[in-house]
């Protein structure tokens, strides 16, 4: 006889094998319409434009479309899906109170609240009041510049942490008194920025630009013809703001321009906004602000800072590096993005960034370069002049 155990498995074998021979239950009905998503593009935002909206977390001019209300999707017809529908409800509502609390807090400020545009990107606020404009030979609208802006923020961002090889965790959390989000305010029209600059920033309108840095990273600024001639004088602008902003707000959060830092704030910058087409035209200084478009050696700070070291007649790095950064002048602004330069190719941008901690943890500079680099401020000017002389150019070259 077959013991018990082996009838017992024997048995379950035969009904699974059974179970197993059953069809399996009908797949639910697919739609060819939606391919099963339960959604539709919104065949309002078209190929680019669709693209640039799904590259943000949120854009007022797609949330005023009238058919998805910047979802960018609508529910199928054929479809029978509640949870869907509830789902996109959700997000208008969402998208539409968010939409109004930027009105709140900046358009209705405005001389012509409809002039500003909104952006939200993954780490920054836009509000955006500044006209189409030819960029790389194209003729972008306010909403395609907006969008274009919003990437360069981002792309900024993305270089800045790649050079200094930061992380998310580098910057605050959120908070009543920190957040890691940087807030622009980018106007057009000089009535827009002297209303709005005190409100959001807590300082008065003085200028083309204000900051508000630390914790809490606010900017405000206005395109002035004078100094910024075409988009990629404001490129550049934007640039060196956004690094002053991220600097600031790098852990521990506290800007190091005024308290005696200048040089490696403004040289920091510098040389980002340096990268865009290699030049340097944004100043934090009060004579620029005076006079716009004042410049030194037309941004081209290699060549004329290699021609002062060819004439022997470099500024001394003592006398500069501990002046506040509106008390550099022109020239040494020109210095500070050099004394930078030299640091980053010779240091690397984690030693420099390890030297901008120590800064803001209130460690005298002179011990902050000699734990860091090796050398004090008495040794920089001998090692500076000979890297110079074998790093940067004699004159212009072609581009």
């Amino acid at each position: 006889m077959r013991p018990p155990l082996a009838c017992v498995l024997s048995t379950v074998a035969t009904l699974a094998l059974a179970v197993a021979q059953e069809p399996a239950a009908p797949a639910p009905p697919s739609c060819r319409k939606c391919e099963s998503a339960g959604v539709l593009v919104c065949k309002e935002h078209k190929a680019e434009l669709l693209a640039l909206e799904r590259a943000v977390e949120r854009c007022s001019v797609a949330i005023g479309c009238k058919r998805c209300g910047g979802t960018l999707a609508i529910d199928c017809p054929n479809c029978e899906r509640p949870e869907t529908v509830s789902d996109l409800a959700s997000r208008g509502v969402a998208l539409r109170d968010w939409l109004l609390a930027r009105h709140e807090a900046v358009g209705r400020f405005c001389k012509t609240p409809a002039s500003i545009q909104y952006l939200a990107t993954a780490h920054a606020d836009l509000a955006f009041g500044l006209e189409g404009a030819m960029v790389d030979k194209r003729k972008l609208d306010q909403h395609q510049r907006m969008h274009l802006y919003g990437e360069r923020v981002e792309a900024t961002r993305r270089r800045f942490c790649e050079v200094f090889q930061l992380v998310d965790a580098d910057f605050p959390v959120p908070a009543d008194d920190a957040s890691p989000r940087l807030a622009l305010h980018m106007f057009a029209d000089p009535r827009d920025m002297r209303e709005l600059s005190p409100r959001l920033t807590g300082i008065g309108a003085m200028g083309t630009n204000i900051k508000l840095t630390g914790g809490i990273p606010v900017w405000c600024m206005i395109a002035d013809d004078r100094s910024m001639k075409d988009d990629v004088d404001v490129h550049r602008v934007v640039v060196h703001n956004v690094v002053h902003l991220l600097l600031s707000n790098l852990l521990p959060a506290r800007e190091i321009g005024p308290t005696g830092e200048g040089w490696v704030d403004e040289g920091i910058a510098h040389w980002f906004e340096h990268e865009v087409d290699g030049r340097c035209a944004a100043y934090c200084v009060e004579e620029a602000t005076l006079m716009p478009g004042t410049n030194w050696r037309n941004g081209r700070y290699r060549v004329g800072i290699r021609q002062l070291a060819d004439e022997g007649k470099l500024r001394r790095f003592v006398e500069s590096y501990v002046k506040n950064s509106d008390e550099l002048d022109l020239e040494e602004n020109a210095h500070a993005y050099a004394w930078v330069d030299y640091l980053m190719a010779t240091q690397g941008g984690p030693k420099l960034i390890e030297f901008v901690r120590r800064l803001k943890a209130r460690v005298p500079q002179r011990d902050a370069m000699q734990a860091v680099f090796g050398f004090g401020p008495l040794a920089m000017d001998e090692r500076f002049a000979a890297w110079v002389k074998l790093s940067y150019p004699a004159k212009e070259t072609g581009r």
